[in-house]
């Protein structure tokens, strides 16, 4: 698996040779490439060799080398319970999907439920757009095999290995459950009027004013030792709204405080095999961390609108090793 944050032209040539190839660029970039094996999702916010940028004329290509094959599915949002369809026998799936659309919302609550969705790696991320343009310009996925741009579908491409290597999904979440109150809901969704706070009923607009909560800080749940985000987007009037859905009944925590987000994201993003991964990262860590113009170890590549492993997370770095299969 190889990197590469290049000009449009140079990721042009990259297709014509026929690679394999997963790809980020704001859409204009992605319409000018030649068809080919590869899929791309819309941002102009990256993660590149020199720390993080916005750029509106580079492509981010991550070239899946090691690919024997590869199959690319459309699928609108009625058909989302059919993503492990197509897989092959031995690799992963990479699934990119439009921010605000359904696709996007019935995979964040429905994905969970999907049949055989952990039996095999599944990675991939939230397209998103220039931040002054959210509510103007829709975000997109392509297919890159017929050029065709949706902003209301998922975009698979199905990755097949050869044997002696495999698939591994990781996270980097800094976040843990800080030691406040417990949180839970009545109704799952990407917005919550009510809720119980430790048991008793309460506005969650009003609790969160009255404790002054940072919301820069996500709730946080933890299933089983693995920290899961849910992060606000917005508290208007009675209303709060969220990048990822909350869960009815599950025990939620505000996040504990983190002294120095920038540095502790930056330590916590160190690895000798980063360059050799596939990695995305959240919208709010690049802009509360403070990453335009500073480096997250070795990681690189598209700063997104969330972050798919094989759930949709929020506020957190997502990676894709490939690596060899012990024997």
């Amino acid at each position: 698996m190889r990197n590469l944050f290049i000009p449009a032209d140079d990721a042009a040539k990259l297709i014509d040779e026929g690679r394999t190839l997963l790809v980020a660029a704001p859409e204009a970039v992605l319409a000018s490439l030649p068809r080919g094996r590869w899929v791309g999702g819309t941002t102009p916010y990256f993660m590149g060799p020199q720390g993080g940028v916005v750029a509106q004329d580079r492509v981010f290509c991550t070239v899946l080398e090691e690919a024997i094959d590869s199959r690319i599915v459309v699928l609108p949002p009625a058909d989302l319970p059919r993503v492990t369809a197509g897989r092959f026998r031995n690799g992963f799936t990479f699934m990119l999907l439009p921010a605000f659309s359904t696709a996007h919302s019935c995979y964040a609550l429905e994905g969970p439920t999907y049949p055989g969705l952990y039996t095999q790696p599944m990675i991939g991320w939230i397209t998103g757009i220039a931040l002054p343009d959210i509510g103007k310009v829709s975000p997109k996925v392509v297919d890159g095999s017929t050029g065709t741009a949706d902003d209301n579908a998922a975009m698979l491409m199905h990755v097949s290995l050869p044997d002696h290597i495999h698939a591994e999904v990781d996270i980097v979440n800094l976040f843990t459950q800080g030691i406040g109150d417990v949180i839970t809901f009545d109704a799952g969704g990407f917005s919550a009027t009510t809720c119980q706070v430790n048991g008793t009923p309460a506005r969650l607009a009003d609790y969160l004013r009255s404790k002054s909560i940072d919301t820069r800080l996500p709730l946080v749940a933890d299933y089983a030792g693995a920290m899961i985000n849910v992060s606000f987007q917005s508290v208007q009037d009675d209303t709060v709204q969220f990048y990822a859905p909350v869960v009815a009944g599950v025990r939620y925590r505000v996040a504990a405080p983190i002294a120095d987000y920038g540095s502790s994201y930056r330590g916590a993003c160190t690895s000798a095999d980063a360059e050799g991964q596939f990695s995305c990262n959240c919208i709010l860590n690049f802009l509360y961390a403070g990453l335009e113009g500073n480096r997250t170890g070795g990681f690189v590549g598209p700063v997104t609108f969330g972050e798919i492993a094989y759930i949709l997370l929020n506020q957190t770095l997502v990676r894709l090793a490939l690596l060899p299969t012990s024997r």
